[in-house]
């Protein structure tokens, strides 16, 4: 047993110092699938569909159709259903990076499903061999049949991150692979069914720079002193 845990703990730090990632430059940043998937693919490394309308605004999003028939993980929880990987380029690897750096607080992302009952929505970052990496989960219920909202705090003391080999901290600090899953209900492991899963506008936001916070202040601070003067 410790030789395997030695084992792990190697090869997490050999990966996690092999693929240094370097800090966001585009924040924030929205992927809504206007014109193509931009890379991400489904659980199978296939490319998701395009649909041109049926979105949460009524406009574009992308969608795979997963069966959990049968479904089981050895880690628990539920299947990876979109992944943005490093590998493939997707959103012109707009998520990559390292999230610490860059002070990412957010990432929201509108969901649907058309399984019928209730899942829950997992958020994934991984370096870009896809491990290790660190689980954000999220305890909101999306219906069946329509868009959800769901918004991860980027905390890597979040009692909702679960590092993989690695702390959540290491994981946030080398991003390759953004990737969402749902939870597999014991209703839906029995059914051979593929279902519909769609995901649009998935945003990355970061906490203000102090400097550009500062800025900010001063601007406001002038605009409401020059409406005074005009009153």
């Amino acid at each position: 047993m410790r030789s395997r845990l030695a084992l792990i703990t190697g090869l997490a730090g050999a990966w996690l110092s092999a693929g240094t990632a370097s800090a966001l430059t585009t924040l924030p940043f929205t992927e809504d699938f206007a014109t193509d998937v931009a890379g991400w693919e489904d659980s199978f490394g296939a490319p998701l569909a395009f649909q041109p309308s049926g979105g949460p605004d009524g406009s574009s999003f992308a969608s795979s159709d997963f069966n959990f028939f049968g479904f089981s993980s050895a880690f628990g929880g539920g299947p990876v259903t979109f992944r943005g990987n490093d590998s493939d380029d997707a959103s012109g690897d707009a998520f990559v990076g390292d999230w610490l750096a860059a002070g990412v607080q957010q990432v929201s992302v509108f969901v649907r499903q058309e399984t019928g009952v209730d899942l829950t929505v997992f958020l994934r970052v991984a370096t870009a061999f896809n491990f290790p990496g660190a689980v954000f989960d999220n305890p909101t219920l999306v219906p069946s049949g329509q868009w959800t909202q769901l918004n991860f705090d980027i905390d890597p003391n979040s009692p909702l991150c679960t590092g993989e080999a690695v702390t959540c901290a290491e994981a946030l600090a080398n991003v390759g692979n953004l990737q969402f899953g749902t939870s597999a209900p014991l209703a839906l492991t029995e059914v051979d069914q593929a279902f519909l899963l769609g995901l649009d506008q998935v945003t990355i936001t970061a906490v203000p720079e102090p400097g550009t916070t500062g800025l900010l202040a001063t601007g406001l601070a002038g605009l409401a002193a020059l409406g005074r003067r005009r009153r």
